[in-house]
């Protein structure tokens, strides 16, 4: 282990990485999509991102933005578990977990009472904010 203090990066150069992550997760010729699978990796829903997938706010997130903001059709039953995110060419641009808006996932569907979701019905993407 080393006493070294941790890596800090500068607001110029965190601000080029949200840049680069915009520019690379548009870069396929449609809007980027996040695939949501259960704990089985059973795909439950693929959600569809806007073109830019979303904006960078001047608090230093990229904020992430659905296409409808009425939600993506659920194929299958399940409890969200794990958000892939790629571009619409399939590339993949990160992976993490799923919660409710009350939990610290890196991706966030709207309600409070969980992640299950329901076959024929709409999953809608929360403020989901990459750093």
């Amino acid at each position: 282990m080393s006493d070294l203090p941790e890596f800090e990066i500068s607001a110029a150069h965190a601000l080029a990485r949200l840049q680069a992550t915009l520019a690379f997760a548009d870069s396929g010729p449609a809007g980027s999509i996040i695939k949501l699978y259960d704990a089985a990796e059973q795909l439950l829903v693929t959600l569809t991102l806007t073109q830019p997938c979303g904006q960078i706010t001047e608090a230093g997130y990229l904020l992430l933005t659905q296409t409808s903001g009425g939600g993506d059709m659920i194929l299958s039953s399940g409890q969200a578990a794990t958000g892939v995110w790629s571009t619409s060419d399939g590339k993949l641009i990160g992976r993490g977990q799923v919660t409710d808006e009350a939990g610290q996932g890196h991706f966030k569907l709207l309600g409070s009472t969980g992640t299950q979701l329901y076959a024929g019905g709409k999953a809608i993407l929360s403020e989901t904010r990459i750093d």
